[in-house]
């Protein structure tokens, strides 16, 4: 015979299951996009360069895509080494020519697509003891507590759930292929967006859309 759950176990569960499936819930969504004019071919050097008003977060998404691609044995740079903040291009040609005087053969231009606010419904609990595509050019010349009570029977304390409103970016990567074996009408070849919390902890959110990227790449060979 199955044994039966003791009144402590059941406890526990009522606990740990609302925990599990809410944290299941935090891992963001990741749509993309590939044109169907790319042929596959082997890049050599990558440039990854964050298009955010914020230093930080700029920063944090530079480091953590680079570091996912040279876990896959690429060669892969900061945005930042190359293209500094206070740095505008004058034309296309000219953003061009210095990411092919680095020898880059793939550029990706990550930067927030859109902005919006999200409210959501935080359910309470009772705990009881006992595609748009662009130019490479036009892309980068953007501008820039609970209540708490005891409950009535035995002991204990509840949630009654509440609402809050949070600013959620759309966060998009756009991934251009510069290396000359592709039209240039037709260099971007992968759009890749996730929707982010702004008061997500913004270094563990870029991880996590590094890894989701190379996964996606991947998947449509366009990294082996």
């Amino acid at each position: 015979m199955p044994s039966k759950l003791s009144s402590l176990s059941k406890r526990v569960l009522l606990i740990v299951i609302p925990f599990i499936i809410s944290v299941q819930g935090c891992a963001p969504s990741f749509t993309s996009w590939q044109s169907p004019n790319f042929k596959e071919h082997e890049f050599k050097k990558i440039v990854v360069i964050g298009m955010f008003k914020r230093l930080n977060t700029r920063t944090s998404f530079e480091e953590e895509i680079v570091k996912a691609f040279e876990a896959e044995g690429y060669v892969a740079v900061h945005g930042m080494s190359v293209l500094p903040p206070s740095y505008q291009p004058s034309s296309s040609e000219d953003l061009e020519r210095i990411l092919k005087q680095e020898d880059f053969d793939l550029v990706l231009m990550a930067s927030v697509a859109d902005r919006s606010k999200e409210t959501q419904y935080h359910q309470g609990s009772t705990y009881y003891g006992g595609y748009r595509g662009y130019g490479m050019y036009n892309y980068y010349n953007y501008g820039y507590g609970y209540n708490m009570y005891y409950g009535g029977y035995g002991y204990g304390w509840s949630d009654p759930g509440y609402y809050s409103t949070s600013v959620v970016d759309l966060v998009e990567t756009k991934a251009f292929d510069i290396s000359g074996k592709t039209k240039p009408e037709e260099a971007n070849i992968w759009v890749g967006q996730s929707k982010i919390t702004e008061t997500t902890d913004m270094r563990k959110a870029a991880r996590i859309y590094a890894k989701q990227l190379i996964i996606d790449f991947k998947k449509r060979n366009i990294i082996n």
